[in-house]
């Protein structure tokens, strides 16, 4: 419990939290102005027998204007403050004036409000410490009398109407903690529910929603509301990640320059009583990346032999769900789809392929030439010694016209040459270097042209934020123009970290490339938060190290603050992409969630990473939704 006092007291004191809202109307001058010029409700203090507490206790209730015992109401429960009392809403909010002008106004139900006591003990006034530790429990002891003392007499005593549909519940600060939690505790008595500037007494996301299913079945309002400048907000930003990530509607409404007082309160108070006991309609939000993200650039991610064959049916759900272009992980790999020379194996290429047919996928094919899973025999004769330039030369132009012709008018665009740049800029001395010098990438280009002339051609690279690549590529690319070849695009392998590569340099690469007069694609993008043993490896997948438990810190789950970190770190990179969506295409995850990321074993084996943008078992992170409110912005 003092815990719980020191996390309110601490939380209060903490800086602002910008966050994204939906967009609600703000209420309009005077909305808590008393009017002379309309008919006014009446508040009476009332007492009931408290079972739960043992005593008589005292609340105040509402009736609207021309109220009359002929006719049956809804009821609102409005619980306050944990300094406050009955009283407290009267005092500082004057709820029956917004009230009587929303009625005036012809915007809000008739309907009874019940302003009770919410601290359930014998003596329940706010004097003293009032985090006292029997104090605080007693917010917590007011939901058994809530409901089995308070709402029964109001029931005997009033004409209302029966039944959850006709039942709200809503509260400022520790009333907002207790309503939410009180309101989704218990669906089958609460339909409404609201929380002002929720409290941290408010539960955990996943003890409020435990089953997102049947909350979306039975809620008919849910609104959570908070000032941007108030310490607090955290509470209800966990509660909105959470509901976002489980697709339940709901306002989530921030207010600007809004701290933890009555001006948010009031303000909440009016723009949720508006939509009581009516049809309401939620801001239409894309709920979805691919959603959100149309128009922008196409979102992908890479798919493996389960999801390629269906069996891993739960990823596939996602990857129709969130992604509008996909890529084969390994598949259209020169090594696998070619492992003996004229022996092509294209059975699961071809499932990849109607995959995407099948579910209106952009498809990309990944990659025609690249050194490390070349086959073997690609560079060798019969005796083992590396072949001539014109062996070479007729095996790659075979390879890439029977690829790419088999896919032809269905691979919209091809990796067609994939790491031939060292971090200094020069070309990395692999085999095609070797033997044909860089004119193995001319050579490529031409041949993927020929094999389809519709299809986009891309050159794709790791560590292409580090200057001396950006300049080796751009080179390059210059030479490729200059010899009179088609280029369509720069993929920019994405396989970051929470501290490198520098954002500004990452930049300075988009740009550079963009100055080229091609497109930018932001390829196989994953953000480790493993230490890394050697930054200089880049994204080589031949590079291994040694198995240390302190390379792999977080087995047991990720610690808040490094989750805060992730978070913060994708939004950067997303918010980059975004800004530069003239000429960024496409955006590619590489892998669809988690536990079947590469990076679980590169480059160490058997560690526990979480780069991607969905969990182990196939939820968003909130950090998805996320990304979907910052496109909703550009």
């Amino acid at each position: 419990m003092k815990q719980l006092i020191l996390l309110v007291l601490i939380s209060m004191l903490m800086g602002p939290v910008v966050r994204s809202q939906h967009a609600v109307k703000t209420p309009p001058a005077g909305y808590d102005i008393i009017r002379t010029d309309i008919t006014h409700g009446k508040i009476d203090t009332i007492t009931y027998v408290s079972k739960t507490v043992g005593t008589n206790r005292r609340a105040l209730v509402y009736t609207p204007p021309g109220y009359t015992k002929r006719n049956k109401y809804p009821v609102l429960y409005l619980l306050h403050g944990i300094g406050g009392d009955e009283k407290e809403w009267l005092k500082g909010g004057q709820p029956q004036v917004i009230f009587d002008n929303l009625y005036a106004d012809n915007k809000m139900e008739p309907m009874i409000v019940v302003m009770p006591n919410g601290r359930a003990m014998k003596d329940d006034r706010a004097v003293g410490n009032i985090f006292d530790k029997e104090k605080v429990e007693a917010f917590a002891t007011f939901e058994k009398d809530l409901l089995n003392d308070l709402i029964p007499h109001i029931e005997k005593k009033f004409p209302v109407t029966v039944d959850r549909e006709h039942r709200a519940i809503a509260g400022l600060s520790m009333g907002g903690g207790q309503s939410l939690n009180f309101g989704l505790g218990n669906l089958d008595r609460f339909a409404w529910v609201g929380g002002f500037s929720s409290a941290p007494n408010t539960m955990t996301p996943q003890e409020l929603i435990p089953d997102p299913a049947t909350a979306k079945q039975q809620l008919k309002l849910l609104w959570i509301s908070c000032g941007d400048q108030d310490g607090l907000i955290t509470f209800s930003q966990r509660t909105h990640d959470h509901l976002s990530a489980n697709q339940v509607p709901h306002f989530y409404h921030i207010i600007p320059g809004g701290v933890h007082d009555f001006n948010v309160w009031k303000e909440s108070l009016y723009l949720y009583a508006k939509l009581l006991f009516k049809p309401v309609t939620y801001p239409q939000q894309p709920a979805t990346l691919k959603d959100a993200l149309k128009g922008k650039f196409y979102i992908g991610t890479a798919l493996n032999t389960a999801q390629i064959t269906e069996k891993d049916t739960a990823s596939c759900g996602v990857i129709r769900e969130h992604f509008n272009a996909i890529v084969a992980e390994n598949c259209m790999k020169s090594g696998p789809i070619q492992p003996k020379e004229g022996a092509f194996d294209f059975k699961l290429a071809d499932q990849f392929v109607a995959f995407g047919e099948k579910n209106n996928k952009h498809i990309t094919g990944h990659a025609l030439i690249w050194h490390s899973q070349a086959p073997r025999w690609f560079f060798k004769d019969t005796l083992g010694n590396d072949v001539s330039r014109e062996v070479l030369i007729e095996r790659m132009k075979k390879h890439i016209y029977t690829v790419v012709g088999r896919y032809k008018g269905k691979v919209k665009g091809w990796d067609v040459v994939n790491e031939a740049i060292e971090d200094d800029g020069s070309y990395r001395k692999s085999k095609f270097y070797q033997i044909l010098g860089e004119d193995f990438i001319k050579l490529a280009f031409q041949f993927a042209h020929e094999a389809d002339p519709d299809a986009e051609l891309y050159y794709n690279d790791y560590s292409m934020a580090l200057e001396g690549r950006r300049n080796g590529v751009v080179a390059m690319v210059r030479k490729l123009q200059e010899a009179g070849l088609r280029i369509d695009a720069i993929g920019m392998q994405c396989h970051v970290g929470l501290d490198y590569p520098d954002l500004v340099e990452f930049e300075k690469s988009i740009q550079a490339f963009a100055a080229l007069g091609v497109k930018v694609m932001i390829t196989e993008m994953d953000l480790s938060v493993l230490p890394m043993p050697d930054y200089k490896v880049g994204a080589d997948v031949n590079a291994r190290f040694e198995y240390q438990k302190t390379l792999n810190p977080y087995a047991e789950g990720l610690p808040d603050s490094v989750n805060t970190a992730f978070e913060n770190r994708y939004l950067d990179f997303f918010k980059l992409f975004l800004k530069h969506q003239d000429v960024i295409t496409r955006v590619t995850l590489w892998g669809v969630n988690d536990a079947n990321s590469w990076k679980n074993n590169w480059p160490v084996r058997g560690r526990t990473d979480y780069p991607l943008l969905f969990d182990r078992k196939n939820q968003p992170k909130p950090v998805v939704q996320k990304i979907i409110e910052a496109a909703n912005k550009y």
